[in-house]
C-alpha cells in the first residue's frame, strides 16, 4: 500500500453549522477529493453568507512564535530530527538517491522527494553529512528527474517515480501527473537551490520554468485540476485527460499549489493570483472555542504542509478584498494555531473512549496503522470541526509526526507530547514508539495505538519530511529563510499582495541568521 494523504477511513456524519466564503455556486455534490471516495454537499446554497470576523494574530500566537526551548527540549528535538534525516538519507534508491515513499515500498513519491531536498541543508547544518555530500545528492536527484520525459506532463511530475532513476513505475503504479505532489516537490527544491546555488539552483530554475500551471487551470470553476492522466496509462506525451476535480479549499495542502502557481517565473504558465483567494474559507469552531478556517477532514497535515516553507509569520492577514472578493482576512499562523489546539482538545475529550489519547498523546494525521479489522492499512482520519462534518478517530491511532510538525504553532504543547511519546512504553516494558537514531533508527514510528498495543514498523517520507522541517523552523527558521529568499517565493508574495508586518524583524525571533 502506498501513502496518499487524502484517502479516508470510513466515517460517520455529524451536522455542523458553518460560514462559507466561496465565489462558486453549488450545483450538486462536491467533487471527489484527490482519490478520496467520499462526496459531500456544499453546506449552503453556494452564495456568500454572513461575514465572519477576521482571523488576526493574537498575543498568544506571538508568544508561541517567540517560545524558547529548554536544553532538554533541544536535545530531544535534535534526536527527532536526526531520525527523520536518517530515513530521508538512507531509505533511497541508487544511483539517483530519491527517498522511498515508504520504507517497505519500491517507489518514491515526488512529494516525499520535495521534503527530502529541503532536508539536505538541515543535514549539513547539523553535521550529519558534509556540504559536498548534500550538494551531490541534490544534483543526482534533480538530474534524474529532469533528464526524463516519461515522468512528467507539461512540466508537472508523476505522483510516483522509481527511486533509482526517477523513471515511470511499472504497471498500474503509473497514477497521474499530480499538481499537489509536484507543488511539494518544487517547494522542497527551492531551499536546496538557495542553499547550494550553482547547478542545483540552475536545475531548480529549469523545473520551475517548465511547470505549466495555467495548462492545469481547467476546471469548470477556473481552478487547478488534481492532475493529468494518460489514456493508455503510460504515454506522458500522448493523449490523456485532466482530472475533473480541483483544489478549492483554503488549507495548507491546496495553498502550496496556488502559491507556486502565482509565483511561476514564466508569466505564460502562471495563474491569476486571485485564485488563492477563491479557495473556500469555511469558518467553524468547536463549542465555545475560537473560529478558524477548516479543511476537508481537519487531519493535521492540512494545517501545516505549506508552513514547512512559507513564512507566514512575516505577513499581515491576507485580504480577499484586494481581489474584489468577499471573505475574512486570515493570518494563517493564527489559523493553524487555533486548528492545532482545537484538534488537541478534541483528542483529550476522547481519552475515555480511546486509551491512546490524552493531553500529551494526540495528533491525528494520515499514517500506517491497524484498521478496524486488525489489518495493516493506511489510515486517514477526520476530526471535527471540518468541512466533511465527520469524525473518525481511526481507533485512536496517534501519528507522532502530527504533533511534531505542528510545533511552530503550539511549541509548549507539541514538545510536551514529543517527550511523552519518546518515552512511552508498551505492556512489555519496551519503548513503543521510538527507534534510536544513534543506532541507525528513524526515531518515531509512523503511528502507535495503546488499545491495540501496536506500533507501525513502517516510515513514510511525507510524514518524516514535514516533521524535520517544522522542527528546524521552530529552532532556527532555516527553511523559511531559504525558501522566502528564492525568486519564485518573492514573486508569489508580490502577486498575492501580501503586506509585511511592521514588527516582522522583532516578532519572528527564531533563527534569523
Amino acid at each position: 500500500m502506498i501513502a496518499c494523504k487524502t484517502r479516508p477511513c470510513q466515517t460517520s456524519p455529524h451536522p455542523v453549522d458553518a460560514m462559507i466564503f466561496s465565489p462558486f455556486q453549488a450545483t450538486g455534490p462536491r467533487l471527489q477529493r484527490h482519490g478520496a471516495h467520499c462526496l459531500a454537499l456544499l453546506l449552503c446554497g453556494g452564495n456568500l453568507v454572513a461575514n465572519a470576523a477576521d482571523i488576526l494574530r493574537s498575543p498568544d500566537t506571538d508568544a508561541a512564535l517567540a517560545y524558547e526551548f529548554t536544553a532538554a527540549d533541544e536535545a530531544l528535538l535534535e534526536e527527532v530530527q536526526h531520525g527523520c534525516f536518517n530515513y530521508l538519507w538512507n531509505a533511497v534508491g541508487e544511483p539517483a538517491g530519491l527517498a522511498r515513499d515508504r520504507r517497505t515500498t519500491k517507489v518514491a513519491s515526488t512529494a516525499g522527494v520535495g521534503f527530502q531536498l529541503s532536508a539536505l541543508p538541515v543535514g549539513v547544518k547539523h553535521g550529519w553529512i558534509t556540504r559536498a555530500e548534500g550538494e551531490q545528492r541534490a544534483l543526482s536527484i534533480l538530474r534524474a528527474l529532469l533528464a526524463r520525459s516519461d515522468n512528467k506532463h507539461l512540466g508537472v511530475y508523476l505522483h510516483f517515480v522509481m527511486p533509482e532513476d526517477a523513471s515511470q513505475p511499472p504497471g498500474d503504479l503509473v497514477d497521474q501527473a499530480s499538481t499537489v505532489d509536484h507543488a511539494l516537490l518544487l517547494a522542497g527544491a527551492l531551499p536546496a537551490a538557495t542553499y547550494f546555488g550553482g547547478e542545483v539552483a540552475r536545475l531548480v530554475d529549469q523545473m520551475a520554468a517548465d511547470t505549466n500551471w495555467r495548462a492545469y487551470d481547467v476546471s469548470e470553476r477556473g481552478l487547478i485540476s488534481f492532475g493529468w492522466r494518460p489514456n493508455d496509462g503510460r504515454s506522458m506525451g500522448g493523449e490523456g485527460d485532466f482530472r475533473p476535480w480541483d483544489w478549492h479549499i483554503a488549507c495548507a495542502e491546496d495553498q502550496i499549489v496556488y502559491f507556486l502557481a502565482a509565483g511561476a517565473p514564466n508569466e505564460d504558465y502562471a495563474v491569476d493570483a486571485g485564485d488563492w483567494y477563491r479557495l473556500e474559507r469555511v469558518v467553524k469552531s468547536h463549542n465555545d472555542g475560537p473560529e478558524f478556517v477548516v479543511s476537508w477532514n481537519s487531519a493535521l497535515f492540512t494545517y501545516f504542509f505549506s508552513h514547512s516553507w512559507i513564512d507566514y509569520r512575516r505577513f499581515e492577514a491576507d485580504n480577499p478584498a484586494d481581489f474584489d472578493l468577499d471573505g475574512p482576512r486570515v493570518d494563517w499562523v493564527e489559523n493553524s494555531r487555533r486548528a492545532v489546539l482545537t484538534h488537541r482538545q478534541r483528542c483529550i475529550e476522547q481519552s475515555e473512549r480511546f486509551k491512546t489519547l490524552g493531553p500529551n498523546r494526540w495528533g491525528l494525521s494520515p499514517c500506517m496503522g491497524l484498521n478496524a479489522e486488525g489489518r495493516d492499512s493506511y489510515l486517514v482520519q477526520a476530526v471535527r470541526p471540518n468541512q466533511s462534518n465527520e469524525d473518525n478517530f481511526c481507533g485512536g491511532t496517534v501519528a507522532p509526526y502530527a504533533a511534531g510538525s505542528s510545533i511552530v504553532f503550539a511549541p509548549r504543547e507539541c514538545v510536551a507530547a514529543l517527550h511523552a511519546m519518546r518515552n512511552l512504553r508498551g505492556d512489555d516494558g519496551q519503548l513503543l514508539a521510538w527507534q534510536d537514531p544513534s543506532e541507525g533508527g528513524y526515531g518515531f514510528v509512523d503511528s502507535f495505538n495503546l488499545d491495540q498495543q501496536h506500533a507501525s514498523d513502517d516510515n513514510i517520507a511525507i510524514d518524516v519530511g514535514p516533521m524535520i522541517l517544522a522542527i528546524e523552523n521552530a529552532r532556527t527558521g532555516l527553511l523559511w529563510k531559504l525558501f522566502m529568499q528564492h525568486h519564485v517565493a518573492r514573486r508569489a508574495v508580490e502577486k498575492l499582495k501580501w503586506v509585511e508586518r511592521a514588527d516582522a524583524g522583532g516578532n519572528v525571533s527564531h533563527g534569523e541568521e
